[in-house]
């Protein structure tokens, strides 16, 4: 093998092995963000807005209004 055949070859098994290790970071990402967005979404009814909350109760109050509500059901 010649030398600018190897670095052609080494350049393209790192840019493969980047790309892969790129996507499956995306995936374990979106996973993460998946999870938390159904255990803390809520919606107010009163209002209509669309928030999060770090508790872990089953409600939470917004944060416009004061309004009391439950989870966001998917």
């Amino acid at each position: 093998m010649t030398l600018p055949a190897f670095f052609a070859f080494a350049i393209t098994a790192a840019l493969v092995a980047a790309g892969a290790g790129a996507w499956i970071h995306t995936i374990g990402r979106k996973h993460i963000r998946e999870h938390l967005a159904k255990s803390s979404t809520f919606h107010c009814l009163r209002c209509d807005s669309v928030y999060t909350s770090s508790e872990s109760d089953l409600t939470a109050v917004c944060p416009k209004c004061g309004y009391k509500n439950t989870k966001l059901k998917f």
